[in-house]
């Protein structure tokens, strides 16, 4: 008997499973038919880890798996009135999980300024130190308005620029003595990443965007994998690519800026494969989801290359967006018009053509051939001797068939079988319309204009 008790102590630690941890959360108000989902963050996504959490009155209770890396978590506790009437965002709070069990409370209807960490070294840290950064911008803020518009003579604007200097040397040397004291908390890592370039008070915004251009990944090396699980470097980034988008500027001079973006990012992204390859898979996906085909066709012509195997789907998505990139030639297709008549390509040679997908259904679609049958934009594309052809790629002919007869088309009018689904649409790499591309003799892309005023400035190019 001795010796299976023996046996079994030996045995047990190779059957015991690992302790899962808790987040207890005392929350007051919360919206009756709210029902708060806990989340992990992992390289800009979401991962649901419990929906379902335990209740007791105003305790919600959260189960954390023992498998769970340490990182960045977010609770979704629903919509506010407010929201729901505004289809706004709804309330969450993110806080870090370090293997620990955590414990807070805080009013739903002012999360930011009730919530109180009850247990939890990581996160007593990690707020206290969010209280200061709002300080700190806040008083920056404040600060920049009156450097901006105090006069210049005056002492209390000198005096405004000294604090203003003082104020960023303050939040500097915390944010040393904090890593300093802490370097292997999870907390201490992200605020490190948070670090900024000094910049003078009396800058005007544009400068002040230039400096950040040139400068803000400067202090900050993208090397650690644990990071992934929390939003500090993809918040970077994406802090660091809105410098160089403009509302003035059209979407292909937005690209051309993000293009420069990019390729000052990539070098950064050297010293850990991991982190690299994780965080040019969430570049991509925030650029397709922006529609950048010429940021995704640099990103595979420059980029793809060094990558491990496990962006090989990536690849050969992307290397679509680099056969459609402008100065590639397009492949050959043949459509049928309303008389069911072929209409191929290749079969006429034309100064240029403009090729325009399109879809019935598709507002956006509308408004181009509308603006397109001006006459203005007629006399500019007679006056380059433009050959058009319109490809509808509607799921159903008919829908097509019935479109034409009530809308006068001055094109050559075209219908594809199959859709998005079509062997055209993979080729050319349509995922929306309307899609343009304005071809030279060769059937070389020149452009590929997005609005009608893009289209307007290509011609003149010609």
């Amino acid at each position: 008997m001795l010796k299976k008790l023996l046996l079994l102590f030996i045995l047990l630690p190779l059957f015991a499973t690992g302790k899962d941890f808790q987040v207890r959360l005392a929350i007051k108000n919360l919206p009756e038919g709210n029902v708060p989902v806990l989340l992990r963050i992992y390289n800009g996504n979401m991962i649901m880890l419990d929906s379902i959490p335990a209740k007791n009155g105003e305790i919600l209770t959260f189960d954390i798996p023992d498998n769970i890396p340490r990182g960045m978590l977010k609770v979704v506790l629903g919509p506010s009135a407010y929201a729901k009437y505004t289809n706004g965002q709804p309330t969450a709070v993110d806080f870090l999980f370090n293997r620990e069990d955590i414990e807070f409370s805080l009013d739903f209807n002012n999360p930011e300024k009730t919530l109180k960490i009850i247990r939890s070294e990581e996160n007593k840290v990690y707020f206290e130190a969010l209280r200061h950064e709002i300080l700190f911008f806040r008083k920056l803020a404040l600060l920049e308005q009156v450097v901006l518009q105090y006069p210049e003579q005056d002492d209390f604007y000198h005096s405004a620029l000294k604090y203003y200097q003082k104020y960023q040397t303050d939040r500097e040397k915390l944010l040393d003595s904090m890593y300093a004291a802490r370097p292997h908390m999870l907390a201490t890592k992200i605020l490190n990443t948070r670090r900024l370039p000094f910049t003078a008070g009396n800058l005007s915004p544009t400068d002040r965007d230039s400096i950040y251009k040139h400068h803000f990944l400067d202090k900050l090396e993208f090397n650690d994998t644990t990071l992934l699980y929390t939003n500090a470097y993809t918040d970077k980034l994406y802090q660091y690519i809105q410098f160089f988008i403009k509302p003035n500027q059209s979407p292909r001079e937005n690209e051309a800026a993000i293009i420069k973006a990019l390729d000052n990012i990539m070098p950064k992204l050297e010293s850990n494969e991991i982190v690299r390859t994780h965080l040019l898979q969430f570049l991509i996906q925030g650029f397709e989801s922006m529609k950048m085909e010429e940021v995704l066709a640099h990103i595979s012509e420059n980029y793809l290359q060094q990558c491990n195997s496990s962006m090989e789907i990536v690849k050969r998505r992307l290397e679509k967006y680099q056969k459609m990139a402008i100065g590639q030639k397009v492949p050959d297709f043949t459509a049928v018009d309303v008389h069911n008549n072929p209409v191929s390509l290749y079969a006429d040679i034309h100064p240029y053509t403009l090729l325009i997908f399109w879809h019935t259904n598709c507002s956006f679609c509308r408004q181009f051939l509308t603006d397109l049958a001006k006459p203005e934009i007629q006399q500019m594309l007679q006056h380059y001797d433009i050959n058009i052809i319109g490809i509808s790629i509607d799921d159903n002919r008919e829908d097509w068939i019935s479109y034409s007869a009530g809308h006068k088309l001055n094109f050559s009018n075209t219908f594809i079988e199959g859709g998005f689904y079509s062997e055209t649409a993979g080729e050319y790499n349509l995922f929306a319309t309307p899609s343009l591309f304005l071809l030279d003799n060769n059937h070389t892309i020149l452009a590929k204009p997005l609005t009608i005023e893009e289209l307007v400035k290509a011609l003149k190019k010609l």
